[in-house]
């Protein structure tokens, strides 16, 4: 306890017997915090932001549609679609044809855009700009660069979903044909039309012209209608057969291609807007309270860093110098 009232003790009569020297170095510290600090040496910057869902994502392998979404912000087709649409080279005063130009673009766009995803699994999007309105028309640019990008993407797999459609309804049309085309001649040659009720018709015929007496003229026809029916009824009942599930697959596939076809030309947009950005009315960087506050801070702990080591040279003198005194 007495150390620690001897420490205390030690350092307030450091901070009385240098307080002038601490006062010049608060006042010149703060100064020129205030000075540096200033728009003049620092541009205040504006903060823009937006609070997206995910909407009509359809997520890949284990990504929920929150990470698919953070992956398609980070899309350069996204930075470069914000970059030309607001001339941001320019904006940035950066020459993109010199070295390294295009690197520095990138990484002032990344420096001044962040995109992250809250714990409610939405995502925010923020800007950072000198120009308030251009913070918040970057912020409303990249989510639609992204419903373009998410759209652009969907398409492309839709298309492949077309294409399988569309082969697969033009095989079973062409099965369709070929197997009408059977069914045509059955029907030409053999007067075969419908199995089941030409059977029937057919025997009923038959035994009313035995019961009847009827004329031999028809007794002929109708034999020859029940040897076609025995001899191709069945192949021509198989072949009808075959033709309706060849139908009903085709019929399938043209719902499943009107159905991709409709989805191709869909204008669907892949975000819920939240919270929409706004032109900012209040600086959000740089803090110059917090810069003034460390600078102040600093140079005070520098002074009396300086203070110690020359309080303790004093106490503490380099062997010899005292010999040398005495002499």
């Amino acid at each position: 306890m007495n150390e620690y009232l001897e420490s205390n003790r030690y350092f307030i009569n450091l901070f009385v017997k240098w307080k002038l020297h601490f006062i010049v170095v608060t006042i010149v510290a703060l100064v020129a915090a205030c000075v540096f600090s200033s728009a003049f040496f620092i541009p205040p910057k504006y903060k823009s932001f937006a609070l997206i869902y995910p909407s009509n994502i359809i997520p890949y392998s284990s990504e929920t549609p929150s990470e698919q979404l953070l992956q398609l912000l980070e899309s350069a087709d996204i930075r470069n679609a914000v970059v030309q649409k607001f001339g941001l080279a320019a904006h940035y005063d950066i020459d993109t044809t010199g070295d390294a130009g295009y690197t520095d673009l990138v990484n002032t766009y990344l420096s001044n855009v962040e995109v992250r995803r809250t714990q409610f699994n939405s995502i925010e999007i923020r800007v950072f700009d000198t120009d308030p309105k251009l913070a918040s028309d970057m912020v409303m640019e990249i989510i639609n660069a992204l419903n373009v990008k998410a759209r652009s993407l969907q398409r492309e797999k839709t298309k492949e979903v077309v294409v399988i459609f569309k082969n697969l309804m033009d095989t079973k049309k062409r099965q369709v044909d070929s197997i009408d085309a059977v069914l045509q001649e059955y029907r030409v040659k053999y007067q075969l039309l419908d199995y089941d009720i030409q059977t029937e018709e057919v025997t009923k015929s038959y035994y009313k012209a035995l019961s009847g007496g009827a004329r031999k003229e028809n007794l002929k026809d109708i034999d020859a209608m029940m040897r076609n029916l025995e001899e191709k009824g069945g192949e021509y009942y198989k072949t009808k057969q075959t033709l309706d599930i060849t139908l009903n697959s085709f019929n399938t596939a043209k719902l499943e291609y009107d159905q991709a076809l409709s989805d191709l030309n869909k204008e669907l947009t892949y975000t819920n807007i939240v919270s929409k950005p706004f032109p900012a009315d209040k600086k959000s960087y740089p803090v110059r309270w917090l810069i003034v506050l460390i600078s102040v801070s600093s140079a005070n702990f520098f002074l009396l860093f300086l203070i110690l080591i020359k309080d303790a040279s004093k106490s503490n003198p380099v062997p010899g110098t005292v010999e040398k005194a005495n002499e």
